[in-house]
């Protein structure tokens, strides 16, 4: 089974951390609850190692995704969304580059949109521009 890597932000509850309490052994292949409320950014925005870390959790708990997604304090449908993104293969195991493909696509689309968006309206503008330097002043001709 794939060893998880420990997130890099706080868990949602000491008994559900990494390390396990004394004379309990950890719990293989299943990633510890991550807390929602400490992986925000300035934005509000879930932090993407707040994402991989709920989308692997979600694929190795063998809880329903509604089940995970309660566990984790975020609403199905994100989760769902995550997990989409993510594509756990049939073990369950989520792989970082193929769960930040997606985001980076959507992100780039995004930008690309507002480029041909400000692109569109100076065109306009300069077709506007050269209709009133080329239309002759008092309705004469030139």
């Amino acid at each position: 089974m794939a060893q998880t890597t420990s997130p890099s932000f706080p868990l949602k509850d000491a008994s559900l951390s990494s390390a396990p309490p004394a004379g309990h052994a950890p719990i293989a292949g299943v990633a510890a609850v991550p807390d929602a409320g400490a992986a925000r950014d300035a934005q509000g925005h879930f932090s993407q190692p707040f994402k991989l870390a709920a989308a692997r959790y979600a694929a190795s708990s063998g809880k329903s995704q509604r089940a995970a997604a309660k566990d984790l304090g975020i609403g199905d449908g994100t989760l769902g969304e995550w997990m989409r993104d993510a594509k756990p293969d049939a073990a369950g195991i989520v792989d970082a580059p193929r769960f930040d493909e997606p985001a980076q696509l959507r992100t780039q689309n995004r930008k690309l949109t507002a480029r041909a968006a400000r692109l569109t309206a100076e065109r306009d503008f300069l077709k506007k521009v050269a209709g009133y330097f080329a239309t002759p002043p008092n309705g004469g001709s030139r």
